[in-house]
């Protein structure tokens, strides 16, 4: 995935990034990438149309930088969680629960990621790929140390960021019950993982 727009190092010029950048989440969150306009996002965020052009060079480009923020955030956050644990178990459901957390505090991301499939495809595969790419590295590590058994960790790995996505979904959107309790659904998940589905 490409490296995301450079931020202006100057006091003023970081603040007006920022506040391009925010108006543009809550925009695209909104009304979506294709129901928001630049004009749009610099009278939300206070700033003179030609303004936007100084930091961003499409609104496309703006967007992009959005995802691969927020790609950026999710990983940081999700790291920052699992290397505080030291099995592949407490591994996972650290990585589950931060996940959870994260969207639950920004329910933005769901969207602003998921719309990346009708704005440009090969965005959206890249995003989920490069998602993949490093989950299959730490399940391999498993499988050599023994936690877990030989099995294709690329299609675990997708097995996995499904499982996850939708719970996240779950808890955002409120949809049935003991949303409030993550703790709960995360131990629901990984007795799943743990001891299988069937008898």
């Amino acid at each position: 995935m490409q490296t995301p727009i450079p931020e202006p190092t100057t006091r003023n010029a970081k603040a007006t990034f920022n506040h391009i950048l925010d108006a543009a989440i809550e925009l695209f969150y909104k009304n979506g990438y294709h129901g928001t306009t630049v004009n749009n996002i610099t009278k939300h965020a206070g700033v003179a149309a030609g303004t936007f052009y100084l930091y961003f060079p499409s609104k496309l480009a703006l967007y992009k930088h959005v995802l691969i923020t927020f790609s950026h955030n999710i990983r940081r956050e999700i790291a920052a969680k699992v290397s505080l644990k030291s099995t592949r178990y407490e591994k996972e459901r650290e990585g589950i629960k931060a996940f959870i957390l994260l969207a639950k505090k920004h329910p933005q991301m769901y969207n602003i990621i998921w719309e990346s499939l009708y704005i440009d495809r090969e965005l959206f595969k890249d995003y989920y790929e490069s998602f993949a790419l490093r989950y299959i590295r730490g399940l391999n590590e498993s499988v050599k140390n023994e936690e877990i058994r030989d099995i294709d960790t690329e299609v675990i790995s997708y097995i996995l960021m499904g499982i996850t996505n939708f719970i996240g979904l779950k808890v955002v959107l409120d949809l049935g019950t003991n949303n409030n309790d993550v703790d709960y659904i995360v131990d629901q998940v990984m007795d799943l993982i743990q001891h299988g589905l069937f008898k």
